[in-house]
């Protein structure tokens, strides 16, 4: 199953990412409006927060996909996914809707600022109720350590935490809120 590389930075300043992305000659892209339905698998899910299996419908602007995830660790390597796309958000959250094997079902939205340099992909994610931060995605863990020291980020706390341990941080309970809205 492919494993995705990726850490998420906190505590950023989203202007001054913007601006050294800017520098450094960074393909940006519009800010999206993403909205998306999680489905916690059942039989599968982990005892501690932030593990486990689920299933995601997305959309980010006109793109729709949806994208089954094993979260094992937090750490750079920890996620395996397996993501397509598909042409109907509402129609596949339906029909995952009747399936009767999910722990629990959570509409939530966020913006997301995405840039683009080689084969690294910065994303700016805007949530309710918290700060902003940065995840940094490439095709190694090589490439996400080399995209953290780009923006001289390389000291700060980083790993793949996830969104229930990111508000857990902030003192919220993420699956408290079954629709998570701006």
């Amino acid at each position: 199953m492919p494993i995705e590389f990726e850490t998420q930075i906190l505590d950023i300043n989203p202007g001054e990412i913007i601006e050294k992305l800017r520098v450094l000659g960074a393909e940006e892209k519009e800010e999206v409006f993403q909205k998306r339905w999680i489905f916690d698998i059942v039989c599968l899910n982990s005892e501690q927060p932030g593990l486990g299996e689920w299933i995601r419908v997305r959309q980010a602007g006109d793109k729709v996909d949806m994208t089954y995830k094993r979260k094992k660790d937090f750490s750079i390597t920890g996620t395996e996914e397996i993501e397509l796309a598909i042409d109907d958000f509402d129609k596949a959250a339906a029909l995952l809707s009747k399936l009767s094997c999910f722990t629990g079902q959570y509409f939530q939205e966020n913006r997301r600022k995405q840039f683009f340099l080689n084969d690294l992909e910065f994303d700016i994610d805007y949530w309710p109720n918290i700060p902003p931060f940065l995840e940094i995605e490439g095709k190694s863990e090589e490439d996400v350590k080399r995209g953290m020291k780009l923006l001289g980020l390389e000291e700060k706390e980083n790993g793949h935490f996830g969104l229930i341990n990111i508000y857990a941080k902030h003192g919220i309970k993420l699956h408290d809120y079954k629709e998570l809205k701006f």
